[in-house]
C-alpha cells in the first residue's frame, strides 16, 4: 500500500509536469507566430532563427508545422475545395507580401517606402476579404442545409401524415 505522502507527491509532480507541457507549448505558440510575421516580412529563415535566437531547423520545422495545419484546416471546413482555394489564394498574396516587405528593407527613399507600405496594407486587406468570404459562404451553406433538413422533414411528416 502506497503511503498518502507518496501519493501526494506522485500528484504533486504530475502537476508540475503537466504545467512544465502547458509553458513549453505556450511559449512554441508564441515563438510560431513571431516566426509567421517574420516570414511575412521577408526574412529569411536564417535570418528568423538569428533573430529568435533558435536553430534553423526549429524556424523549419515551425514553418511546416504552420502551413499544414492551415491547409488541414481549411480542408476539414470545406470538403468541396473551396478552402484549399482560398488557401491558395492566400499564399499568393502572403508570397507578394514577402516580396514587398524585403523591397521595403532595402529601399531608402521614404515616398517610396510609403507606396510600398500602401501596398502591403492593401494586400492585407485583400486576405481578410477572401477569408470574409469564405466564412460568408460557410455560414450561407450552413444556413441552406438547415433550411432543407426542414423541408425533408416536413415532406417526411406529411407523407406519414405527422403535423409537426
Amino acid at each position: 500500500m502506497l503511503d498518502p505522502k507518496e501519493i501526494n507527491k506522485q500528484d504533486e509532480n504530475r502537476k508540475n509536469q503537466e504545467q512544465k507541457i502547458t509553458g513549453l507549448k505556450e511559449k512554441i505558440e508564441k515563438r510560431r507566430k513571431k516566426v509567421y510575421l517574420l516570414d511575412l516580412q521577408g526574412f529569411s529563415n536564417q535570418e528568423i532563427a538569428n533573430q529568435l535566437g533558435v536553430s534553423l531547423s526549429s524556424i523549419e520545422k515551425d514553418l511546416h508545422y504552420m502551413k499544414y495545419y492551415c491547409v488541414k484546416w481549411f480542408e476539414d471546413l470545406a470538403q468541396d475545395g473551396s478552402g484549399l482555394r482560398t488557401v491558395e489564394s492566400c499564399s499568393q498574396i502572403d508570397i507578394v507580401q514577402k516580396e514587398l516587405w524585403s523591397l521595403y528593407r532595402k529601399e531608402k527613399l521614404s515616398s517610396t517606402k510609403k507606396r510600398i507600405l500602401d501596398s502591403i496594407v492593401a494586400n492585407s486587406l485583400k486576405k481578410r476579404e477572401i477569408f470574409r468570404g469564405f466564412y460568408r459562404s460557410s455560414n450561407e451553406l450552413e444556413r441552406e442545409i438547415k433550411k432543407w433538413g426542414k423541408e425533408i422533414d416536413l415532406s417526411i411528416a406529411e407523407e406519414y401524415g405527422i403535423k409537426l
